[in-house]
């Protein structure tokens, strides 16, 4: 972050799995048990010493034997034909998964604590992200399994992100583009555009508004437009989806495609919601960075007006108008020591009353965008 400040954790934000359960882990399989001296000649398989037949003698010979009398046996002992050397005792111990001893073959074995959804899963292997299981146990949550690298596909690290940043971080050098978030957390996966390189990146947008045809409401409105389609030229999404971004942001920025922006905390997203529809509705905010023109400042306050057009025929929706400045007992001239825009222009608001053609968001087929971080 260029400023030094930290990411807020998202509190009471509950994630949805993409995924509806677990694996099948087969519970009709039985393991296999070692078998067993049979009959006349077979060789014992137990861990143990191997018994004896009763049929024999203490020196191995049969008390009724089927050849030359005094022939021995060597059925038992080292018969290549009646001797299974992958169980052979001697040679592995194999376990019974479940059975709460660790041996060679397991990864683990917690016994009757073994679950798909714990840290040792039912098949005796070590949980981790990949292994199609989903698993919720101390200190360690996932919330999908897709078994692929895709962190475009809603599940990245086996998370379901509802805002860029927690892309990036799990993924990094994931490029900008569409990318399948949940920003509502009661709501679906939607596809979101994510910068991923502005200011290092990780910008969740917002709302895209065209000048000629813009959306002109505060941001505080409820107002979701073309949620499928964020690369739509008019494009907000739902005040739900906003609350959740927002409480896992940090930055707000609003730009047109060319250098002019502002860039605040996203605290100030709802800015103005407490004064309504009021053209009147307008007040400081302090910015980390604003530029327009050729002029940038780091940091600035200026005065800001929330409402626009279609709330109620005001002048624009987030704009900063020079002559509106001492209206929150600022400087007239804060960009410079003189007037850098058109008189009453509403600079940075797509839906102004009075525009200024040198300003980015006043120029012919600008579209102002709205990113979160």
């Amino acid at each position: 972050m260029a400023h030094g400040r930290v990411w807020r954790a998202s509190a009471g934000i509950v994630a949805t799995a993409a995924l509806t359960g677990c694996l099948d882990r087969n519970p009709d399989f039985m393991e296999p048990t070692l078998p067993t001296a049979s009959g006349s000649g077979g060789a014992s398989m137990s861990t143990g010493d191997p018994t004896p037949d009763p049929e024999t003698t203490s020196q191995g010979t049969t008390g009724s034997p089927t050849g030359t009398e005094g022939s021995t046996s060597t059925l038992g002992t080292s018969d290549p034909l009646t001797t299974n050397p992958t169980t052979n005792p001697t040679t592995m111990q194999l376990g019974v998964c479940g059975d709460g001893e660790l041996t060679p073959d397991e990864e683990c074995d917690n016994g009757p604590d073994n679950a798909d959804n714990a840290a040792c899963t039912s098949g005796c292997t070590l949980a981790k992200c990949g292994d199609g299981l989903i698993q919720n146990y101390e200190n360690y949550d996932e919330y999908c399994e897709d078994l692929n690298d895709d962190p475009a596909d809603g599940c990245v690290e086996c998370f379901v992100p509802h805002v860029c940043h927690e892309v990036l971080s799990r993924a990094p050098g994931s490029p900008t583009g569409i990318y399948m978030l949940q920003p509502d957390a009661k709501g679906p996966l939607v596809p979101v555009y994510c910068d991923m390189t502005l200011k290092g990146g990780a910008w969740t947008r917002v709302e895209r508004s065209p000048f000629g045809d813009p959306i002109g409401l505060a941001l505080f409105k409820d107002f979701e437009v073309n949620i499928n389609d964020p690369e739509n030229p008019r494009y907000r999404m739902s005040r739900a989806a906003l609350d959740v971004v927002q409480q896992h942001s940090n930055d707000m920025w609003i730009e047109c495609g060319g250098t002019d922006h502002l860039w605040t905390d996203s605290d100030n997203l709802f800015a103005g919601e407490a004064m309504g529809d009021s053209c009147f509705n307008f007040d400081k905010v302090v910015y980390i960075e604003a530029q327009l023109g050729a002029v940038k400042k780091a940091p600035i306050e200026l005065c800001t007006g929330f409402t626009g057009v279609n709330d109620g025929e005001c002048p624009g929706a987030w704009r900063v108008d020079e002559s509106e400045q001492m209206s929150c007992g600022l400087s007239l001239v804060p960009w410079d020591s003189e007037p850098i825009t058109v008189l009453d222009s509403d600079v940075f608001a797509v839906d102004p009353k009075v525009s200024d053609p040198n300003t980015d968001c006043h120029k012919p087929g600008a579209i102002r965008s709205i990113y979160l971080r």
